[in-house]
């Protein structure tokens, strides 16, 4: 690097710091120059989307116009006491928190501010979460019935015979099937961008990058798939199937060759369930996360350790798979005990 290009880029750095020791940045301002100074080089792009989601609808409508150094302990309790009353649930509040953490620890040790007005907060409780609805074995036999011809059959059965999640099964791509040893490898998950489009990202955690073993008529069924898509390429079928050739080439499309969006699988799904209510079967609402929730309870009633399921839904910790599914593990549980009995 030449000495006129390293002074150029040293007084560029000179700028950013001069900026960053300014004591007036309103709220809105010293969130855009923290992500792009100093989160957008060191966290994923979904993350950067995930911080955006949480500012500009929570954070900043409420706080965006105060000034940095003006904001207090009490106005930012206000604010999430605010959400709790408007039935926001813990989880969201908790998310809201984690940012509005980050943003002003990082203008502390700037010295932007003289206290950090976090240290002081109390969380309020906010809306739990409703419990996650799980289909019983009756309700998936009917939605399976009520797939056999629609556009997401494939997707949905392989959605409730491996428990991947939504990204990560848009996001699959054939080569990252293997037909030889029935498996697949998750190694990166499809995102919708904020402003239209999609991209890959790197999955959830680093227990997220995992092979997950397949059923080997879950295999035939790939193989068919592949077969049909090849032939709808051939004769021309899927016009827009080269516009996301950047994405590599996904398993499941739509018809016209683009990827799904969780918008559209949920729209697909509510239209299935209509048809099944219509012909007088209750049937609850399902979103694509259902199925995965499916998957993990159906694995555990038939005798698979929770080790192993926790190894399949790609979970950091053990911990969380059995958290999520106690109503499963308390039935096994008690069938467990049974194998007692014959010592008393």
């Amino acid at each position: 690097m030449s000495t006129k290009r390293f002074a150029s880029l040293m007084q560029g750095k000179d700028a950013a710091l001069v900026v960053s020791r300014k004591k007036d940045f309103y709220l809105s301002e010293w969130y855009t120059y923290w992500i792009e100074n100093y989160k957008a080089t060191t966290v994923k792009k979904g993350t950067l989307d995930s911080y955006d989601k949480i500012f500009h609808l929570y954070i900043e409508p409420f706080l965006g116009d105060r000034r940095l150094s003006e904001v207090t302990s009490q106005e930012i309790q206000v604010f999430y006491n605010e959400l709790a009353k408007n039935d926001y649930s813990k989880s969201t509040i908790t998310l809201v928190h984690a940012l509005v953490t980050n943003m002003f620890k990082h203008a502390y040790r700037l010295e932007l501010i003289e206290k950090n007005p976090i240290d002081h907060i109390i969380l309020p409780r906010g809306r739990q979460k409703q419990e996650r609805h799980v289909l019983s074995r009756d309700e998936q036999e009917i939605l399976l019935r009520y797939l056999v011809g629609n556009e997401i059959e494939d997707l949905v059965i392989f959605a409730l015979a491996t428990g991947m999640r939504l990204g990560e099964i848009t996001g699959l791509t054939w080569e990252n099937v293997d037909f030889d040893r029935n498996e697949v490898h998750v190694r990166e998950i499809l995102k919708r961008a904020p402003k239209g489009g999609f991209y890959k990202d790197a999955p959830k955690t680093s227990k997220s990058s995992r092979t997950i073993p397949i059923l080997p008529q879950i295999t035939e069924r790939l193989k068919r798939l592949k077969k049909f898509q090849e032939r709808k390429k051939l004769a021309g079928r899927m016009p827009r199937s080269n516009d996301f050739a950047a994405l590599g080439k996904l398993v499941f499309v739509r018809p016209d060759g683009s990827p799904y969006s969780d918008l559209q699988l949920c729209r697909i799904l509510k239209r299935i369930v209509t048809e099944i209510n219509r012909d007088d079967i209750e049937f609850p609402p399902i979103t694509p996360h259902c199925l995965r929730h499916t998957f993990a309870t159906r694995a555990l009633e038939n005798g698979i350790s929770a080790k192993v399921v926790q190894e399949f839904l790609g979970h950091s910790s053990i911990k969380l798979t059995l958290d999520l599914y106690t109503h499963v593990m308390h039935h096994t549980k008690a069938e467990e005990m049974q194998k007692m009995s014959a010592l008393f």
